[in-house]
């Protein structure tokens, strides 16, 4: 068994891996003063919870988004566990990146664009849906060439509300009509049909540029109501970053792996 981590902007999510079975799954608040001990001790309740003790842990894979929790993840593994670890990012890639800045690109993308690469085959893109909305193109060999990032509803409200005086915060519920006749439907048909359109039109243009049948795949906490909404999201895979993680250590696996000190 493995652990995985997918440590984003807002949560961290936490995979018990059994070969391809996802045996657990959690969901942490990202901190960025998060200690040593909490993320120790989240990892032992986790092994608690599922009944598994820590030495039948293998590795634990990582793709962090959040630079300052890495320390305190490599110092609170360190004292729970004696596997090895391994940290997915840019510098050493389990996939060729085909771009301008490939030191730039997010550990999150890479994992996600390896699973959909194994899963479904490519040319294919790959969107993310968390905090900020990635779109990830893949080539028909695997390869990550680019895409784009636009902010998801939550943040564009945030951002919004926070500027104007009069605006104020409201559920994103999806509106029967884009005629808003009150203050809070008004926002909501902008920022939750709004946001349908950018991801439906920034879709579009990926078929233009690239193929008109470049078939696309939804992830991310969000991703399912978008796979709902928005046509053109063809699959949509709640896990395919913890399945990237696996295939990520299958991989490196007495390669690239290294222990933490």
């Amino acid at each position: 068994m493995i652990l995985a981590y997918d440590i984003g902007n807002t949560n961290i999510v936490v995979g018990l891996l059994d070969g391809e079975r996802i045996a657990g799954r959690w969901r942490f608040t990202t901190r960025r003063e998060r200690t040593a001990d909490e993320m120790r001790l989240e990892a032992r309740s986790a092994l608690a919870e599922a009944g598994v003790k820590a030495d039948a842990i293998e590795g634990v894979a990582v793709a962090s988004v959040v630079p300052a929790l890495n320390a305190p993840l490599a110092a609170g593994l360190h004292s729970l566990f004696h596997s090895e670890v391994l940290w997915v990012d840019a510098r050493t890639p389990p996939i060729r990146l085909d771009v301008d800045e490939p030191w730039s690109v997010g550990a999150d993308r890479i994992v996600d664009c390896v699973a959909g690469y194994a899963l479904y085959g490519g040319p294919l893109l790959v969107i993310d849906f968390g905090t900020a909305v990635t779109f990830n193109l893949i080539s028909k060999d695997g390869a990550f060439l680019g895409g784009a990032i636009a902010p998801e509803m939550r943040l564009a409200a945030d951002a919004l509300t926070e500027r104007a005086a009069q605006l104020f915060s409201v559920s994103l519920d999806v509106p029967e009509s884009v005629i808003g006749r009150t203050t809070a439907s008004n926002l909501r048909a902008g920022l939750v049909l709004g946001t349908f359109d950018l991801v439906a039109g920034l879709i579009a243009r990926f078929r233009q540029e690239i193929d008109p049948t470049l078939r696309v795949l939804a992830t991310g906490g969000k991703g399912e109501l978008y796979h709902e909404h928005v046509e053109a999201i063809e699959f949509y895979d709640p896990d395919l970053t913890l399945k990237g993680l696996r295939l990520c250590w299958e991989k490196a696996r007495g390669a690239s792996t290294r222990r933490l000190a």
